[in-house]
């Protein structure tokens, strides 16, 4: 193998608004791996979400580094996970009640469940192919419930966005810092275990596969894409990302393609 890319989904692989894969994409992804390099896929999202994007790609299976770092699948199994003790979970949840309106949390059955079932949080979700839960988070919690690996808050302003996290470091980081709460957009945050980062991820996934650090690149387009971008040896922003993290790119580009053909272009 000779090089590595890890790639974020969401507006990166997955195009803006119509999460489509380009063909184009497609064969600059296909030609980089038949020239023996690897092709990773680093999210947000479950690695069962993968099912969505290989039809494209036919006899191509990908690793995953799932959850933002919480997962890393590999070889058709889980090898990593870092879901949040019942405890962990109660004590944000609760430390941060007020918002609850606006969470969205993820079970380690890749399932989601709302603060409110109308909420404008649920309303952004529901042409997600996860399953939605017919219950709040409130309800969800009264029973012997599965592990949550993920909480999500998605605000619809920058002011609501910017008072959640002035709460949660009066609420919870002044206590703890066994969590990670990382800004993912102007409006969004997602809190995860501490060691679940997508470069936590990378980091992990190299160590199990013995490959160097200096055979790393980084594709993504967002916030939660930055800690990925300073730890690869070099990274790749699509020029629709956010301000922030086109700034940590080395290279700003449209698509994977641009991507692919500039690190050929150097090998």
């Amino acid at each position: 193998m000779n090089q590595i890319i890890f790639c974020d989904l969401d507006d990166t692989l997955l195009r803006p608004k119509t999460k489509e894969v380009l063909d184009e994409d497609v064969d600059a992804i296909k030609r980089w791996i038949n020239n023996k390099n690897k092709f990773v896929l680093c999210t947000a999202r479950h690695h069962t979400f993968l099912n969505n994007i290989t039809t494209k790609f036919k006899s191509i299976d990908f690793d995953c580094i799932g959850w933002n770092g919480a997962e890393i699948y590999m070889n058709h199994k889980v090898i990593c996970l870092y879901p949040f003790t019942n405890n962990q979970f109660l004590e944000i949840y609760h430390g941060m009640y007020k918002y609850k309106d606006y969470a969205k949390v993820t079970n380690i059955d890749n399932e989601y469940i709302f603060g409110k079932l109308s909420s404008y949080t649920t309303f952004m979700f529901q042409n997600d192919p996860n399953k939605i839960l017919s219950q709040t988070i409130d309800e969800y919690i009264q029973n012997d419930y599965k592990q949550i690996i993920h909480i999500n808050y998605i605000f619809p302003n920058k002011q609501k966005h910017h008072e959640f996290y002035e709460d949660y470091q009066k609420n919870i980081l002044s206590r703890t810092n066994h969590y990670q709460c990382k800004e993912t957009s102007d409006y969004s945050y997602d809190i995860t275990q501490q060691q679940a980062t997508k470069e936590h991820g990378i980091y992990q996934y190299l160590k199990l596969n013995n490959i160097p650090q200096k055979n790393t690149i980084a594709i993504g387009d967002s916030l939660n894409d930055i800690g990925m971008f300073r730890f690869c040896h070099m990274s790749f922003c699509m020029v629709h990302g956010h301000e922030n993290a086109k700034k940590q790119a080395t290279y700003r580009v449209k698509n994977v393609k641009d991507a692919i053909n500039i690190l050929e272009n150097k090998i």
